[in-house]
């Protein structure tokens, strides 16, 4: 009865950042059961290993697709899918006995999470004013990546009570009662039928945030992936599963996307002008990154490395907030197709990531090296951004030809002649 009594604005607002964060846990629950689960499925780590990157592919995959799918289906019937294939991920996670099980479990819950938050991107654009979407893409977004900090109590809990499996079942009950409440509000959303897009006109205005998520993907990779990876492979320092590395990342991450809301409404708020709210925060974050990319890979302490992660990660998702909300500012009107062009940018990134060039050509430099000068064209970009300028019209049709005409076709038509009046 309280909730019914919030506005239904907060109630929406409330509802998607409570979905984020069941999400992040259902996503984050693995690693600290990693124990468990190698005594239970006799397999070793590396084997594991293929279930972490089952997530990340149905990820950045629903990341990049899902924009199709609610602009046919709508954002909130997309958003309890997507609840629902979480619930089954976490049952399936939770009775898992082999390996490839897991991974298709991880999978589902990949493309779960990828198709929600833009699928709670889009449903901002109804409800929440301009002037306040930064807050609430970062209330959204820094949820998903605080999960780490929660998730470890939870498995490790259950495992005092008796089994890991039970931190998955907690989880699928958790998600499941999101999936109750979101079922109840979604009744009572209004539905609209889907208008033509003209994909042109969205192509040429989108451009730009395309290769902004690119280079934040891409240098978000770098940091998270490539960093622990290089200095294992070239100072025999293992940081992977560093308790303090996946703190600060959680707290860093959460911390610069929500930052980079706040401050985006303020300064929208302060002068009134939408191009610096959206324009500053990123030109910022990605210059701030690549200072903190500079030192990076000469870092061969824990404590070094672990302090540098965590400043050049805060300094890149302070971009998260102001670009996901350039869809509701510049698309109106098709918002989905414009998270379309930001999660295929993010997902393109992760094709060529720097972890994965460096496995294919051996040339470890390649990733601070290319990083360096993406992220200082990133920042002159972000700087460039323009959502006050939305959609072109589409051209209009060919006119009508007139009585006793024949329509011109092909390139010849604006050579055609008019037929003689007698």
């Amino acid at each position: 009865m309280i909730f019914k009594k919030i506005p239904v604005r907060g109630r929406i607002l409330a509802l998607l950042t409570l979905g984020s964060l069941a999400v992040g846990l259902d996503r984050s629950g693995l690693a600290p059961a990693v124990e468990g689960l190698r005594d239970a499925l006799h397999v070793p780590s590396p084997a594991l290993d293929i279930t972490f990157g089952a997530y990340t592919l149905g990820f950045f995959l629903a990341l990049a697709l899902s924009g199709l799918l609610i602009e046919r289906l709508g954002s909130a019937r997309v958003l309890l899918g997507c609840g629902a294939l979480a619930v089954l991920a976490m049952l399936a996670t939770m009775g898992t006995v082999h390996v490839i099980m897991l991974a298709i479990s991880r999978l589902v819950l990949g493309v779960a999470a990828g198709g929600l938050l833009p699928a709670a991107t889009v449903l901002l654009a109804q409800w929440v004013p301009q002037q306040e979407r930064g807050t609430a893409q970062g209330l959204i977004h820094s949820v998903y990546w605080l999960g780490p900090l929660f998730a470890g109590g939870i498995v490790a809990s259950a495992e005092w009570l008796g089994s890991w499996r039970g931190a998955f079942l907690i989880l699928a009950a958790l998600t499941a009662g999101w999936c109750f409440l979101w079922f109840q509000m979604s009744a009572i959303l209004p539905r609209t039928d889907p208008l033509p897009i003209y994909w042109r006109g969205h192509f040429s205005r989108f451009l730009l945030p395309f290769g902004l998520a690119f280079a934040q993907s891409w240098a978000i990779a770098l940091v998270i992936d490539w960093v622990p990876a290089y200095q294992l492979e070239t100072w025999h320092l293992n940081i992977f599963g560093s308790a303090s590395l996946t703190g600060v990342i959680a707290a860093a991450a959460g911390g610069g996307v929500l930052a980079g809301g706040f401050a985006s409404d303020w300064v929208l708020q302060d002068s009134g002008n939408i191009r610096p709210a959206r324009q500053l925060l990123p030109g910022l974050g990605f210059l701030g990154a690549a200072l903190g990319m500079f030192a990076m890979p000469g870092q061969h302490e824990i404590g070094s490395i672990v302090l540098s992660t965590g400043i050049t990660l805060f300094f890149l998702t302070l971009v998260t907030a102001s670009l996901w909300s350039l869809p509701l500012d510049i698309s109106a009107e098709h918002p989905a197709i414009g998270t379309l062009f930001i999660g295929m940018g993010a997902a393109l990134a992760q094709l060529v990531a720097p972890l994965r060039l460096a496995h294919m050509t051996g040339l470890w430099w390649l990733g601070p090296t290319l990083g360096l000068p993406m992220l200082m064209a990133a920042a002159i970009g972000a700087f460039n951004l323009r959502p006050d300028v939305g959609i072109p019209e589409p051209p209009p049709p060919p006119p009508e030809p007139d009585e006793g005409e024949e329509a011109p076709a092909g390139k010849n038509a604006k050579n055609a002649k008019k037929p003689k009046k007698h």
